[in-house]
């Protein structure tokens, strides 16, 4: 063998089966995530769900800041959240908290 002979051999080699492979393989990786993302991971997500302490109502107030009203047990909470800190406005009222009807 000669010189040029091995100089033009040393690139690689991209034929149409290979461009194939590459296209169905990709194919099968997008299929896996996408069957992944729609029906297994949202049976992995857990909300646990509390009985002494609920959200009744949420409010965004500016970027990173929201109000909440929050129940524990018969009582009833008017905070507000922010990324820094946490603020207890006021105890609302029984009367104006809804029924579990």
């Amino acid at each position: 063998m000669t010189i040029e002979a091995l100089a033009i051999q040393s690139g690689p080699i991209i034929t149409f089966g290979y461009i194939m492979q590459v296209f169905f393989s990709l194919l099968i990786i997008l299929s896996l995530l996408f069957f992944m993302g729609r029906y297994i991971l949202p049976r992995l997500r857990v909300n646990p769900q509390s009985q002494m302490i609920k959200v009744l109502d949420r409010v965004h107030l500016a970027p990173q800041v929201s109000a909440y009203v929050i129940q524990v047990g018969q009582e009833a909470w008017l905070m507000a959240v922010s990324n820094k800190n946490v603020t207890k406005i006021d105890k609302l009222a029984k009367e104006s908290l809804p029924t579990n009807e």
